[in-house]
């Protein structure tokens, strides 16, 4: 369980710089040319949206899963 938490730990944080990525990236073409940011918003937004979406849902399945994994305690067999 300990290890999932960290795998959708790592997905919460990727989608996370996704997101601030398209944004900064969104910022730098507005400010170049009003007319592309102006064709990309759409897309971008939903860039946004997605990688918002799926950063929230991962950080929650990590918390999730990290209390399940440390409510089990050392009690699972290694193998």
């Amino acid at each position: 369980m300990k290890i999932a938490a960290g795998c959708f730990g790592c997905l919460a944080l990727v989608f996370f710089a996704l997101t601030l990525l398209t944004g900064t990236i969104l910022s730098a073409i507005a400010a170049a040319d009003p007319g592309l940011a102006a064709d990309l918003a759409p897309v971008t937004a939903y860039a946004q949206y997605i990688n918002g979406g799926c950063c929230c849902f991962s950080g929650f399945l990590a918390i999730v899963l990290l209390a399940v994994g440390m409510s089990r305690g050392n009690n699972e067999a290694v193998e």
